[in-house]
Parts: structure tokens; sequence; C-alpha cells
């Protein structure tokens, strides 16, 4: 068994495919399927279910994608911790987050962790929390981020980022702020109200705080469901009606003027975003650094603890 055959498997499984898999890692498709038939007689065993339309991995693939991927980091570090040159550290991540971690905060940690790192590339994807952990659980993606707790026995997380709801309202409302925190849920109740649609960590806080006001979402005067953060910030800032967002995701809009934006103060609910992977995966070198990286990027006394739940199966 050597290490370019695991690479190729690897990189099959990540992409589902053997070509994207030979633009990846720069070999021809004849190459690649000449490694993985190789490592197929020499284990003995299908690794791989090729179909007219994808690749996917049999049981006993899935078993060798985790330790080939341990395998594969194992020797990386030990380069770089010959080397001992960080800076230097080249590869790439992908990343499958939320809507907000992607749209609002990814962008300005790549972009100063680059500055350290400028050899290391991202691949980001955006999804629901839901599918977040879905897709996590599969065999593309090295890290995702959510908003929600996570609840699985496969995966490690690291929060690392503590966030507000807060009530976004068009600027052209004229809004009683006595009024209106003295009655919160005859305020929301009165408005028309732009709803997150389903699958998203904010939809899931967002009804969790409407719950402790003593409102269900069928006491709202819904006008519309929006699949995304960006859209929710764009129909309120037209007048559409009134929402609750991300702080983080309504600091620009309220810069900018084009909205109001209230902070619930004592009522406020707050939540916390997680880097998630994979339990039994070991780190590489670059996957490493960029856990460290994040974990103290905000300098607002988070305190990111690994939470580990064992036997995976």
């Amino acid at each position: 068994m050597e290490m370019k055959q695991l690479e190729a498997f690897v990189a099959v499984v990540q992409y589902n495919s053997f070509s994207k898999a030979a633009d990846m890692i720069y070999l021809s498709q004849p190459t690649i399927s000449a490694h993985i038939s190789s490592l197929e007689n020499e284990i003995g065993a299908q690794l791989l279910i090729r179909s007219t339309k994808a690749v996917y991995p049999t049981q006993t693939g899935k078993e060798l994608f985790h330790r080939a991927k341990s395998i594969l980091a194992l020797r990386d570090e030990a380069i770089s911790s010959v080397s001992r040159i960080d800076r230097e550290l080249m590869g790439e991540i992908s990343i499958l987050a939320s809507t907000v971690p992607a749209q609002f905060l990814l962008p300005e940690i790549i972009t100063a962790f680059q500055k350290q790192y400028p050899r290391i590339v991202f691949h980001i994807h955006q999804a629901g929390s839901q599918q977040v952990v879905e897709g996590l659980l599969g065999y593309r993606y090295d890290f995702g981020i959510v908003g929600t707790s996570v609840n699985s026995r496969c995966l490690l997380t690291v929060p690392f980022y503590h966030d507000r709801l807060v009530l976004i309202i068009p600027k052209s409302m004229p809004v009683n702020k006595g009024a209106m925190y003295r009655d919160l849920p005859a305020f929301l109740r009165q408005q028309p109200f732009v709803m997150r649609g389903d699958g998203s960590g904010t939809r899931v806080e967002m009804e969790q705080l409407l719950y402790k006001q003593g409102i269900s979402v069928q006491n709202l005067n819904i006008v519309a469901y929006f699949h995304d953060t960006q859209s929710i910030l764009s129909a309120v800032s037209q007048g559409m009606g009134i929402s609750f967002v991300s702080k983080v995701a309504a600091t620009a809009y309220e810069k900018t003027g084009q909205i109001k934006v209230y902070n619930l103060e004592q009522q406020a609910f707050t939540r916390q975003f997680h880097l998630v992977f994979k339990k039994e995966v070991v780190l590489s070198p670059v996957q490493r650094v960029f856990v460290t990286y994040l974990e103290n990027y905000f300098a607002n006394g988070n305190i990111a603890v690994y939470s580990e739940q064992r036997d995976c199966r």
C-alpha cells in the first residue's frame, strides 16, 4: 500500500468522481483508476461503487477512507514537525457552513487567516444547519460551521463565536420603543413578519425566542418566507415587515441606515457558532492550524472547548 494509492482513493471519495479527483491531485484519470484497482486487489475487497452519475464508497471503502485520511494527516504532521515552517504550509480546506457564518463570518476570518498562511486555499459551501451536519457525516468536507447545538456521537465541536438575535425593522416604520419593550408579544403580533425558511439554525433559534415570549409562529402575521439571511435583510429594508436575524448579519445594513436594529436586552437570545468535524479524523497540519487560529480569533473572552461524544458507529 502506497501513499499515492491512498491519496487517489481519498480524492475519489471526496469528489465522488475519478475525473475531478484526477484534476485536484494532478494525475491522469487512468493513473487514478490504476491506483484504485491496485488498492482493491491488495485489500481483497471492492472499495468503490461506480455508477453512471457518481462514485460512492462501499462499507469497506468507508472504513478505509477514515484510516487513509488519518495516515495522510500523520504523514503531513511528520513533515511539518521536521520543517517547522508554518507560514509555508500549503493545502486546501473545505467548509460546509450555515448561512450566517458562510456569508458574514468566514469572509472576515479567512481574509485575516490568509495574511499569515497565504498558501492555504478555502472551498466554502453553504447549506442549512441540518444539511451541514448531514453533509459533514459524508466525505466531502473537512469542517462544518453551525449556529445550533449538534447531537451526534460522531462529531467534535469547537464553539468559537457568541452571537445574538436582534429585532430588525424597516427604517420607515415608526416605533414607540417604550411601548414595544413593555409588550413585545403584542408588538410582534401586530406587524407583518418576514420568516426564515425551514432547516436553518436561525429559524430554530427564532422559534425558541418567540416561545419564550409566549408566541407561536401561528400567531404571527407572516407575509413571506425566505431561505437566507441576506434576502430577509433586503426584504425588511424595503419595508416588507419585521424579523429577527443574527446581529453580525444586521450590522452592515444598520450602519448604512437601511434598517433599525433593536437588541432585546434582558430578553435577548444568544447562541454560539460551532466548528464541527468528524471525531475519528486526525487533523492535518493545515487543518490543525486553522482550528487553532479560529479558537483564538475573536478577542471577546470566548474560550473554545472541545466537546466529545464517544462510541460513534
